[in-house]
């Protein structure tokens, strides 16, 4: 996994994207369900992930994942909180934050 996590580092600061501040988030379900030939419900979700800055009133950006990615984002979110606060109240500089990603509990097979 090291080499994995050493070339997203290469890729992010490589890569044409502007950050782009956001205050709030909206979370939105989009569940798109239909009934089969037997009769049956058969259902299929995303969750959307929609950006907000509230000085400018307006969204910012809006993603929308799967289920697996939702739940693996969960997990490295509350992590990045958990080493945030530690960090915010540790007395030493600050080091060099890991980037962290979803690829660490998910993958294709």
């Amino acid at each position: 996994m090291e080499n994995n996590q050493s070339q997203l580092n290469i890729n992010l600061s490589k890569s044409n994207i502007k950050p782009v501040f956001a205050d709030e988030v909206a979370i939105a379900l989009r569940i798109k369900a239909s009934k089969n030939e037997k009769g049956q419900v058969e259902k299929d979700g995303h969750i959307s992930l929609i950006f907000l800055d509230m000085m400018k009133q307006q969204p910012v950006g809006e993603f929308i994942i799967n289920r697996i990615t939702a739940k693996a984002f969960a997990q490295i979110l509350a992590q990045n909180i958990a080493e945030l606060e530690k960090q915010l109240s540790s007395k030493e500089m600050p080091k060099q934050p890991e980037v962290k990603t979803t690829r660490d509990q998910t993958s294709y097979r």
